[in-house]
């Protein structure tokens, strides 16, 4: 019985952490809306495709661009948070069921927009 409830919450632990890793954060010296025209201006860096926006949100989602169609993908949420001196950049799958599967994609991203804003 012990053997099973430690197996049991191992497993917790570790789904636990693979789903925070699909979601980060990422923190620029820049004001927000030069931060946000970067951060959309990299879902094209990144080749995935914007589907929705709203500036004065200061939020979108996008997709990454399936193996075997165009028009299919999974969706990731960008958030953006900050004022005059920074910004914070928050992205994490839409999703939360598909957070593991998106990890790799929302790093290809983060690396995409930290290219933009250097």
């Amino acid at each position: 019985m012990k053997r099973r409830s430690f197996l049991i919450i191992t497993a917790m632990v570790v789904l636990a952490a693979a789903a925070a890793g699909a979601a980060d954060t990422r923190t620029y010296q820049r004001p927000i809306e030069s931060t946000w025209d970067e951060a959309v201006r990299a879902v094209r860096d990144a080749d995935f495709v914007l589907l929705d926006s709203d500036r004065s949100e200061h939020r979108f989602t996008m997709r990454t661009k399936s193996w075997h169609s165009h028009k299919k993908g999974r969706v990731i949420k960008v958030e953006l948070n900050g004022d005059e001196l920074s910004t914070t950049v928050s992205v994490q799958a839409a999703d939360p069921a598909e957070a593991v599967k998106l990890e790799k994609a929302i790093g290809l991203y983060l690396a995409a927009l930290d290219d933009r804003m250097d």
